[in-house]
């Protein structure tokens, strides 16, 4: 069965709309691709390639187009690049005896990838205050005293998508009655290339922005070959002599998105 969050690993994790599984725990059996209005058909989740404004459905974003993109290695990255910051870290403290315990239970529910590593973390050592109060029960220490423990602060990088998974792990596996910890918003990014060339010098990309528009009037590839692209972009590039060659919608972009879905190559991968 497949989880929201692996379908956000594997396709992108730009998917607007995507629905609370209808299974639960069991998830969808698998993910179709389709131009028109999406939904769930039996334990199939269909998610539409194109945004349209007037329909709120399952929809792909404008990152997950350019990873379909780079699927169809097509040639040599070109051209601008995208940009998201998918990353927080969560930092929690931890009594040592029970680090390993909880730092497993962060991995298995999704914490941890650094692009090809996985089940990263960082620990040290450090002495945390706390005064338990009446009416308390503490793992450690005595009520109604100050106490100073031996604690373990361990951090882990997580995708935002997995946020929720990773703090209900986080808080099942902590023996503490009152859990600190803190998510923090990280600038890392991942930058995908918008366009790609090929072995006879045209360019190849799902969509216009204006900085990939300024790139091609700058280095005046041939011929481009694209999806979509406005009419007013179409002149201002037959002023420098480039063939446009328009794809139907969907011709690069289904192939690109089931090798992508078909290959299952995390997001940081």
């Amino acid at each position: 069965m497949i989880s929201n969050e692996q379908i956000q690993d594997f396709v992108g994790p730009d998917i607007k709309y995507l629905p609370a599984s209808s299974f639960l725990d069991a998830g969808y059996e698998d993910v179709e691709f389709s131009l028109n209005k999406a939904g769930l058909s039996g334990r199939v989740l269909t998610l539409k390639m194109w945004e349209d404004a007037s329909e709120t459905v399952p929809t792909i974003g404008y990152f997950s187009r350019l990873r379909a993109l780079k699927e169809l290695n097509i040639g040599k990255a070109v051209g601008p690049l995208a940009y998201i910051e998918p990353y927080y870290k969560l930092v929690t403290y931890v009594p040592p005896d029970h680090l390993e315990t909880v730092r497993e239970a962060l991995w298995q529910a999704g914490a941890g990838h650094i692009g090809h590593y996985s089940r990263c973390s960082y620990a040290s050592k450090g002495t945390g205050t706390f005064w338990p109060e009446e009416d308390t029960h503490p793992f450690l220490g005595q009520i109604g005293q100050l106490n100073a423990e031996e604690e373990m602060r361990l951090e882990v990088i997580v995708p935002k998508w997995y946020q929720e998974r990773v703090e209900n792990a986080l808080l099942a596996a902590h023996p503490y009655e009152e859990v600190a910890f803190d998510w923090i918003a990280l600038k890392n990014r991942l930058g995908l290339a918008q366009a790609y060339e090929d072995g006879d010098g045209a360019w190849w990309f799902m969509e216009e922005t204006p900085e990939l528009i300024h790139a091609i009037m700058h280095r005046r590839p041939p011929t481009i070959h694209c999806e979509k692209l406005s009419w007013s972009s179409r002149l201002k590039l037959a002023e420098y002599h480039i063939v446009v060659d328009m794809k139907q919608p969907g011709e690069l972009l289904y192939p690109g998105l089931h090798k992508l879905w078909g290959d299952k190559k995390r997001l940081w991968e």
